[in-house]
């Protein structure tokens, strides 16, 4: 027997587009070489001893948002849900924040209205044929140099329709600098803590595609190693580094078709998973939340468990929400020396009538905002999910805000993130941090390599 149907209750948002669109195809890198080769005839001067800008360390500072046209207005004569979302997160942010907003021309007027009692926003206006997406923590990292020169540091390439040119506008109009790397990366698969930074494996095995096309390993080197130095070299050399994958094989996105009401369904499975790839999720921001170090000095990472979900919720566990995976990744970490603990990810679906689809996607609350503040002062913006016909998530949603205060955070709940979540992202994704006041100033001496 089937689950009970879950539609969407919200209305669909056209032009939103899957954060997975984003990953690379075999055909990307010889298109963009030869593109870079037409649009560039020099990649500018990146920062000397780069330190990238942290994921939860210094009270927040300077967010980055990009707001197309479809994020704003109304849908179907209905509020949209991405203007809602958007209007709760900055009424649930600090007034200090200081924000800097990609948005098309035709909605900026309405869009730099949701700033009212905010500091002014920097709004950026880019022409309403360019196709970019809600997605702004993707497509580049962001870094300091020693100067205190601010960087947005690009990949080598990023197909997802216009966001790889997101850096470009910014740089453009104000006084960030924006530079590029010879690796493949994108920003929600890199979290940054105290003294190391972690990215999913996924992205340096493509890297080693680049190995004696686009990148010459020293005399000797071991590939591995070679992808392992330059990414330190071009994205931060003064913190240690660690790749996040599991050691235990991890399901493809895949289809089967399921019975609902005598009618035969398809049933998207492992939505977003590659071919060969040791990530559970496409992002490791879906899974992961860096949380500052407990009073030992270990360094505390939050990684999501479906079993605690379903255990939550008095379900059984899911029996494709690879369960296997995450806690093979969360043992990985312990052994690393991280204090690891665990919280709720549950497994959700919505059903699409029309086409007789039913989509899985995992309802995260790791996709957060993270603030390690000075003083003890620590606080994170979760996403929510107990709305329509999953009202009964109101549960994990109270049980990961315990989690955080357990941890001694100030826990704040945000608006309804499913439209986020069923194209796999959440509020991390859709905001990037571009700079913290204590990270610029008062952190802790790095570590080594």
């Amino acid at each position: 027997m089937s689950a009970p149907l879950a539609p969407r209750h919200y209305p669909a948002i056209p032009g939103l587009v899957r954060r997975s669109r984003g990953d690379i195809d075999p055909a990307a890198l010889d298109a963009q070489v030869r593109g870079r080769a037409v649009l560039r005839t020099s990649i500018p001067a990146g920062p000397r001893h780069p330190r990238l800008v942290s994921s939860a360390h210094g009270a927040l500072d300077r967010l980055l948002l990009t707001v197309p046209a479809y994020a704003a207005g109304t849908v179907e004569g209905q509020t949209n849900p991405i203007a809602a979302a958007y209007r709760d997160l900055i009424a649930a942010l600090p007034d200090t924040v200081r924000y800097t907003v990609v948005t098309h021309d035709a909605v900026a007027d309405e869009v730099a209205g949701w700033f009212t009692g905010c500091s002014d926003p920097e709004i950026i206006a880019a022409p309403d044929h360019l196709h970019f997406s809600v997605w702004a923590e993707d497509g580049y990292v962001v870094a300091r140099d020693a100067a205190g020169e601010t960087f947005l540091i690009e990949p080598f390439e990023f197909p997802r329709y216009g966001d790889g040119l997101i850096a470009d506008f910014v740089s453009n109009a104000t006084a960030l600098s924006h530079t590029q790397a010879p690796l493949y990366f994108q920003g929600g698969n890199v979290l940054i803590g105290d003294d190391f930074f972690l990215i999913g494996a996924d992205y340096p095995a493509k890297s080693l595609g680049y190995l004696n096309r686009v990148l010459i390993p020293a005399p000797g080197e071991a590939p591995a190693d070679a992808i392992h130095r330059l990414y330190r070299e071009h994205l931060d050399d003064q913190r240690s580094l660690h790749f996040v994958g599991s050691t235990v094989p991890v399901p493809t996105q895949t289809t089967r078709q399921i019975e609902i009401d005598g009618e035969l369904w398809t049933e998207v499975l492992h939505l977003g998973n590659g071919q060969g790839t040791v990530q559970p999720l496409f992002h490791i921001d879906m899974f992961l939340t860096l949380a500052g170090r407990d009073a030992h000095g270990r360094y505390r990472i939050v990684v999501g468990d479906p079993g605690l979900a379903a255990s939550v919720l008095g379900v059984p566990p899911w029996p494709h929400a690879m369960q296997e995976v995450f806690d093979n990744i969360a043992q990985q970490l312990r052994d690393l020396g991280f204090a690891v603990t665990r919280n709720p990810l549950p497994l959700v679906y919505v059903d699409d009538p029309v086409y007789r689809e039913r989509q899985w996607y995992f309802a995260t609350a790791n996709n957060a905002l993270v603030e390690v503040g000075d003083a003890g002062h620590d606080r994170v913006w979760l996403p929510a999910y107990g709305f329509g016909a999953w009202e009964e998530l109101s549960a994990t949603d109270a049980a990961n805000l315990d989690v955080w205060r357990g941890l001694g955070f100030e826990a704040t709940l945000l608006a309804d993130f499913h439209p986020f979540a069923a194209n796999l992202g959440a509020v991390h994704c859709i905001t990037k941090y571009l700079g913290r006041g204590l990270e610029e100033e008062g952190m802790p001496p790095v570590g080594g390599a």
